[in-house]
C-alpha cells in the first residue's frame, strides 16, 4: 500500500510540473561583454526593474513562470527593447543598430517582430524620400514625392490595423490600441468595438474611448455635428460643405485622391451608388487630398464622378486634419443638418447604409 501511495504522489508531482507554463528567454547581444547587465522591466509605467540579467560570452538567459502574458522591457545601456513575456522559448537578438533587433519564438513575439520589421522598412523609406527632397527642393519634386509618403504611411497604418485586429483578444492587440502610433482615431474606435469585454473594461481603453468620443471635430462620431469647411472646386469656385449638405437628405463626404489605389478601385462603386440614389436625396461631396490639380481633374473626368468636388491642393490638408483622417478612402455620412450618422463605410456596407436611410 505504501508503494502505491509513493507512486501516486510522484505521479501528481510530475503532472503538476508538466502543467507549469514556463517562459524561457535566451538572447545574444552584439559586442556584449561579460558581466554587462540587462534590466528586465515588467512595470512598464514606472520603469522599475523586476530582475537583472548578466551577459556571458555575448549571451544571456532567463526563466520564469508568469501568471499571465504581459509586456516587458529589456533595458541595456541607454537602449530599450520591448517584448511579450509569454509561455514558450523566447529568442532575443540585440544588435548595435536597435532597428535590427530580432524577437521571436512565441506567437505574440513573432507578430511583434513582423510589425517592428514593417516599421523599420517604413523608417528607411522615409529617410530615402527625405534625401530625395534634400537633393531637389523644387515644388515639382515635392509634388512627386508626397504621394509616395502618403502611400507609405497608409501601408504602415494598414499593417498596424491588421495586426491589432488579428490580436484584438490578447495583449498585443491591447498594446497597439492603447498606444495607437500608426492608427487613425476611426481605426482605434473600430478595434475597441471588437475587443472582448475583459480587455474593453480596462482603464486605459475606457479613457481612450471617452476621449475619442468627446470631440466631433476629431473623430466624427455618430450623433455629432460637423463644423463647416470650404475649399476650391475644379472650376476655381469656393464651395462650403454645408451648402452642399443642406440640399440633400443624406450626403457622403468622401475623402480620396487620384494617387490612392483603393480610392480609385472604390470610385466605380460610388458612381453607381450615386446614379441609383441621387433622385432619392443622396448627395456626395468629394474632398480630394491631391496636390496635383491636373491629376485631380483628370481623375474626376475619367471616373464620371459627377458630384460636387473640392480640394485644398496642398500637402497638409486642414480639412483632413479636422476629422482626424490619416488613411483614405474615408467617408462621413451626414443628414441635411450636418449630423454624423456613420463614418468609415465603403463598398457593400456603404450601399446598405444608403439604402436603409433613403428607402
Amino acid at each position: 500500500m505504501k508503494n502505491y501511495s509513493f507512486i501516486l504522489i510522484a505521479f501528481i508531482a510530475v503532472m503538476m510540473t508538466a502543467c507549469k507554463k514556463t517562459s524561457h528567454i535566451t538572447g545574444t547581444i552584439e559586442d556584449g561583454k561579460d558581466r554587462d547587465t540587462l534590466f528586465l522591466i515588467s512595470d512598464v509605467k514606472n520603469g522599475i526593474p523586476m530582475d537583472t540579467l548578466f551577459v556571458k560570452g555575448g549571451r544571456f538567459e532567463y526563466e520564469t513562470e508568469p501568471d499571465s502574458t504581459y509586456l516587458c522591457l529589456l533595458r541595456y545601456g541607454k537602449k530599450i527593447q520591448a517584448f511579450f513575456m509569454e509561455p514558450g522559448n523566447i529568442q532575443i537578438s540585440l544588435k548595435k543598430d536597435e532597428m535590427e533587433n530580432i524577437i521571436s519564438g512565441t506567437k505574440l513575439n513573432d507578430e511583434w517582430q513582423k510589425l517592428n520589421s514593417a516599421a523599420s522598412d517604413y523608417q528607411k523609406e522615409m529617410m530615402r524620400l527625405t534625401e530625395e527632397v534634400q537633393k531637389d527642393t523644387s515644388e515639382q519634386n515635392m509634388q512627386a514625392i508626397m504621394p509616395k509618403v502618403m502611400m507609405a504611411q497608409n501601408k504602415l497604418s494598414d499593417i498596424y490595423y491588421q495586426t491589432a485586429e488579428r490580436n484584438i483578444q490578447n495583449e498585443l492587440g491591447f498594446f497597439l490600441v492603447s498606444n495607437p502610433v500608426a492608427l487613425s482615431e476611426e481605426q482605434v474606435l473600430k478595434l475597441i468595438n471588437q475587443m472582448p469585454s475583459k480587455i474593453h473594461a480596462r482603464k486605459e481603453i475606457q479613457e481612450i474611448e471617452r476621449f475619442l468620443k468627446s470631440s466631433a471635430a476629431q473623430n466624427a462620431e455618430g450623433g455629432n455635428t460637423i463644423s463647416d469647411f470650404s475649399a476650391q472646386s475644379p472650376d476655381g469656385k469656393t464651395i462650403n460643405a454645408m451648402s452642399v449638405v443642406s440640399k440633400h437628405e443624406l450626403t457622403i463626404i468622401d475623402f480620396w485622391a487620384s494617387w490612392c489605389s483603393p480610392c480609385m478601385q472604390e470610385m466605380p462603386h460610388m458612381v453607381e451608388l450615386y446614379k441609383l440614389y441621387k433622385d432619392k436625396g443622396l448627395g456626395i461631396l468629394g474632398v480630394s487630398l491631391d496636390t496635383d490639380e491636373e491629376a485631380w481633374k483628370n481623375a474626376i473626368s475619367k471616373t464620371g464622378a459627377s458630384w460636387d468636388h473640392i480640394s485644398e491642393l496642398k500637402r497638409n490638408s486642414e480639412i483632413a486634419n479636422m476629422f482626424g483622417v490619416t488613411a483614405i478612402p474615408f467617408t462621413l455620412l451626414v443628414d441635411k443638418e450636418g449630423h454624423v450618422l456613420a463614418s468609415g463605410l465603403v463598398g457593400n456596407e456603404l450601399e446598405d447604409f444608403v439604402r436603409a436611410q433613403l428607402n
